[in-house]
Parts: structure tokens; sequence; C-alpha cells
């Protein structure tokens, strides 16, 4: 009797692509002698999941190559993973028009499949990929509306609200933005019992971009406590915390969570690759 194969999303962990990789290669030998043929192509975009994820975007084209060759008309399934894929592919690696036209194509499927989560999922990703925050926003709240129908979607509303969120503050909207990620913040004290700290961070600091300092400081300043009194520290935290207070006028208790602010900031690979604009404000904040 042959083993069943086990169900793949319960084996990613998306925190580390390459253990993913390793699991799901070593299920390859069992799929191909299992006669299951959508299975085996879906592990196989799974597996280029993993290699895009890795920044490996020629091999994860190259295992997406072995899917295509596969996928024959019934395999309705496979072949919505198989575009959603090769989108992210391509999306990560800025070729956005092609990853666009290739979620469009792997929402249209899962819709007139009903796999309404894989549908959101490819919503979700067209988001990601349009440039425009206004667009952005436009396909969000197109995902949202879809997720709320379906409770096996629901739980994609998390990345959704976050992300609608991020377009508004693109576009100084900035009572949205909070309404946005206030839900959010709402939506993960239900599900772990607290919100997370980023989350919250961000509402603050929508909050005091809409003009509202004091209640910014308000969200902020038990979580920053929280962190001290566990001898843990943020930069993030700090810096809304330093531009909450210098919002206020407390140029004096703000200028010391700037410095430190910019004291942990300033050693994270991604605010040095990608944030030196800011890196430069804290510093300058210090003055």
């Amino acid at each position: 009797m042959t083993e069943a194969l086990p169900d793949f999303i319960k084996l990613w962990n998306f925190g580390n692509p390459s253990e993913t990789e390793q699991k799901f290669c070593a299920l390859l030998p069992h799929a191909e002698v299992a006669n299951d043929p959508s299975y085996l192509a879906q592990l196989l975009t799974q597996i280029a999941r993993t290699q895009g994820l890795q920044g490996k975007f020629d091999e994860a084209h190259s295992t997406l190559d072995q899917a295509e060759k596969m996928l024959t008309p019934d395999l309705k399934l496979a072949r919505v993973r198989y575009f959603l894929e090769r989108g992210r592919v391509f999306n990560s690696s800025d070729h956005q028009q092609e990853a666009i036209l290739l979620f469009i194509q792997a929402s249209t499927l899962a819709l007139s499949t009903k796999e309404i989560k894989l549908a959101v999922d490819a919503i979700h990703m067209i988001a990601i990929a349009k440039r425009d925050p206004q667009e952005q926003i436009e396909w969000n709240l197109k995902g949202i509306e879809m997720a709320k129908s379906d409770p096996n979607s629901v739980g994609w509303l998390h990345a959704l609200y976050n992300n609608i969120g991020e377009s508004h503050l693109v576009l100084k909207d900035y009572e949205n933005a909070k309404l946005y990620f206030h839900k959010l913040a709402g939506l993960q004290n239900e599900r772990n019992g607290e919100a997370d700290m980023y989350t919250l961070k961000d509402e603050a600091r929508a909050t005091r971009l809409s003009g509202q300092p004091n209640e910014a400081l308000v969200i902020i300043e038990p979580i920053l406590k929280k962190l001290i009194e566990a001898k843990q520290d943020d930069g993030w935290i700090r810096e809304e915390m330093a531009e909450s207070l210098f919002a206020l006028g407390q140029k004096d208790r703000a200028k010391q969570h700037f410095m430190k602010a910019y004291e942990l900031l300033s050693k994270e690979d991604f605010c040095i690759k990608s944030e030196q604009d800011k890196l430069k404000h804290l510093k300058e904040m210090t003055k």
C-alpha cells in the first residue's frame, strides 16, 4: 500500500526557505512514484517558490518549466499554483509586468474553480506588483471583499490590511492608514491575545502623522516600556517614540530616543541597504 503523501503546505517555513526546499526535495521521489500528477506538479511549484525566496531565480524558473510540462487541462489547481509561483519569481526579480499578467491568470482560474483562498493570494500579489499606490489600494480592497466572503480565506485579511495601510501612508492619507493598521491590530489581538508591536508602531505613526501625537504616544510608550522591562530594545519602536515626542515639542526627551534609534537601526542590514535617508534623518535629529 502506497504511503499517503503529506500536505506540503503544512511543511512550509517561510522564515527558512532553504530548509523548506530540502523538505520538499526529499518528498520528490515519493511524489514521482505515487501516480498523482497534480500533487507532483504542485510540489514542484512550491520548490520553485522556496528557490525564488532565496534569490535563485534561474533555478526557480527551471523548476517551474518542469511543472509546466506536466500541466494537462484537467490539472487546474496545479495550473493556478504554477501561474502564482511563476508570477512571484518574476515579481521578485523585478519583472512586474510579466508577473501581473500571471497573477491575473491565477486569480481568474482560481475563481472559476472555487479556489477562493488562492484567488485572494493572487489578488494580493497583483497589489504588491503594482507601483501606483492608488491601484494597490483598489486591488487590496478587492482582496479584502473576497477574503471576507469565504471563511477559509479570512486569514488573508492580515496581509491585506497591512498592505493597504502602507499604500495609504504613501498617499499621505493618514486617517485611512490608521484605520487599517487599527483593524490589523484587532485581528492580531483576536488571534494571539495581543497585537504585534510593529503593527502598533505603524498605527502610532499614522496617528501622529494625522496630527494626533498625543494619541500616538499613548500607543507607542507602553510598547517601549515593556521592551525595556524585558531588557530588550528596538530601533523602530525608538524611532516612533522619538518622533511622537518631537511632534509634542519635547525635544530633549526625543533626542535620547533618536540617538538610540540611530544606534540600533544603523546596524540593521535592511536599513543600511534601503533606508539611508532614514538613517541620515535620525543622525541629524541627534545633534
